[in-house]
């Protein structure tokens, strides 16, 4: 018990220095808690839950230092609430970030889940102001935007609760489907850097792109996103797929 105060009062105590006035308060929750006043580290295991404002996490055990502010959730981790005022879901192993900033942080370990309108599948995902990264992306679904990507790594910015840009490298995989229903557009290539504003994906590298009954391979690409139309550059080569039954037919 007298560990347990200790700790509560550290931390009640480091709270309040490290973040504004204005900050929601945040707890921290578990059957059993250590700390170190020399080193400042301090442990947490069985039910930890940390709670601050709107958004929580949970976890089998927990430990970090206050001195360098920093903490690391293991075990079953879960995040959940709302986030930048869209509901958050997400699981991984290991949930790492800082007491002073609660939008820096990474997930790691078979990261799965939801963020509002945009389902996320990836080994490692990391949140630093407005600006995220993902590796081995195994899909990341935006249904507004109406595109499912994968690559190697992802690199981007968020600006208003939307991605506003990104870069992927390695094995990049987009499928992009219009908002007014029509045929969806499939592409493929080394690298692949995407505008919200300027409503592009630039394409590069061992370029393909497949659209119902046609195919383009090239060196470079453009997608506009809007008018869901394709510019190639760099020796493209259009190929036209004939319905089969078409082909029957002249037979």
């Amino acid at each position: 018990m007298k560990r347990f105060s200790i700790l509560v009062l550290a931390l009640c105590l480091f709270f309040a220095q490290a973040v504004p006035l204005t900050a929601e308060e945040l707890r921290l929750t578990s059957e059993k808690m250590r700390y170190d006043s020399e080193t400042g580290n301090f442990w947490a295991d069985e039910n930890v839950k940390v709670t601050r404002g709107t958004i929580s996490a949970t976890s089998k055990r927990a430990e970090g230092n206050m001195n360098s502010k920093t903490f690391t959730m293991l075990d079953s981790v879960h995040v959940f609430g709302t986030w930048m005022n869209e509901p958050i879901d997400m699981k991984g192993n290991v949930l790492s970030g800082q007491f002073g900033d609660i939008r820096a942080y990474f997930m790691e370990g078979a990261v799965k889940g939801s963020w509002g309108a945009r389902d996320v599948d990836t080994d490692r995902m990391e949140m630093t102001g407005d600006k995220f990264a993902a590796r081995s992306l195994r899909r990341y679904a935006d249904k507004v935007e109406g595109y499912v990507l994968s690559c190697n790594t992802l690199d981007g910015m968020i600006e208003n609760g939307a991605i506003a840009s990104f870069t992927a490298l390695g094995n990049v995989h987009v499928v992009f489907t219009p908002k007014d229903g029509g045929n969806p557009t499939d592409l493929k290539g080394d690298k692949a850097v995407y505008s919200r504003s300027k409503g592009q994906l630039v394409v590069t590298g061992n370029v393909t792109a497949l659209q119902k009954g046609r195919s383009l391979k090239a060196n470079n690409l453009i997608y506009h996103t809007v008018q869901n139309t394709v510019e190639a550059t760099g020796k493209p080569q259009l190929v036209f797929t004939m319905d089969e039954k078409k082909q029957q037919e002249k037979k």
